[in-house]
């Protein structure tokens, strides 16, 4: 059996390049459409619908990047399982990079989830050592479970890791992170009463401990896309709930963000929109790509 083709059919039913191709053009149009029109748009929307008070859009604050940390922290874990190395020195590189941000991942997710229910840092802040080392044993000890013995991960499940992994890398920290510094843009909740400070999305202004644009939260609620691999051997009934679940989750988030006046509608899309698009590509990388005949290495 080929092994790309039987991903190829298997997962995404004839999933072809051309069909990605297509896919990708027509939503790099709705961003640019949507761009355009926040250009001129962005403070009247916000202006609009702002509403620091909202239950709702404070949950979201809360607990908006939690999905998105946990998908990532169980992705790094079976993409570190799932390795297979043919030097050393690669071996080496790469494990302690992807066993550090796994660390990084739980004590984030700790620290997230100890604001939302308390309101405040105190405990993060005062337990600070003790998350560290927690972290660093409870992803030691995964990690051991995961590697132990000759048990093999299913492809798809590989496959999940090693797309989730991706996506974090190109998707988020190296697109969402630099971004937020060196486009110093104000956000609405912290802008001065005439709005003097505002800018729009295509302007920007340097380092000025400013953070709104992009959106991390937009960009980490879309992160879960690849839970969709997860369902490969489901119906379609299975994956066409599991995608609506995950679009009204990023559009959920997406929104709050804005209507808390964290954001504005333009730094959720241009966060949105690159999480979509890297993972349109990744899925053209790593499946419907050339071929893996029977009997060569796993690409996994």
């Amino acid at each position: 059996m080929i092994y790309k083709e039987y991903l190829e059919h298997k997962i995404f039913d004839n999933l072809k390049n051309e069909t990605l191709n297509r896919t990708l053009i027509f939503v790099a149009i709705i961003w640019a459409l949507l761009a355009g029109y926040f250009a001129f748009s962005d403070l009247q929307i916000s202006i609009l619908i702002a509403n620091q008070n909202s239950v709702w859009a404070k949950f979201i604050q809360n607990f908006g990047e939690v999905p998105g940390l946990v998908v990532l922290l169980f992705g790094t874990h079976i993409y570190m399982s799932s390795l297979q190395f043919n030097s050393i020195l690669k071996k080496f590189a790469a494990l302690p990079f992807l066993f550090l941000a796994s660390v990084y991942l739980l004590r984030h997710l700790t620290i997230v989830i100890s604001h939302g229910l308390t309101g405040d840092y105190q405990f993060a802040t005062q337990y600070k050592i003790y998350i560290i080392i927690a972290s660093f044993i409870l992803n030691a000890l995964v990690f051991y479970l995961l590697n132990r013995g000759e048990n093999k991960l299913p492809d798809n499940i590989n496959l999940f890791g090693k797309v989730t992994v991706f996506l974090g890398i190109f998707g988020y920290l190296l697109y969402v992170q630099p971004l937020k510094l060196i486009w110093g843009r104000v956000r609405f909740r912290d802008l001065d009463p005439s709005y003097f400070s505002f800018t729009p999305w295509y302007i920007p202004n340097g380092p000025n401990g400013s953070e709104s644009f992009p959106s991390g939260h937009a960009a980490m609620a879309w992160i879960i896309l690849p839970l969709l691999l997860l369902a490969i051997n489901k119906n379609r009934r299975v994956k066409s709930f599991l995608l609506t679940l995950i679009i009204f989750w990023g559009l959920a988030v997406s929104t709050g963000r804005v209507v808390i006046g964290a954001h504005y509608a333009s730094d959720v899309l241009f966060s949105g929109m690159w999480i979509i698009v890297c993972f349109m590509i990744l899925l053209k990388k790593f499946i419907v790509k050339q071929p893996v005949l029977q009997g060569q290495d796993n690409p996994l």
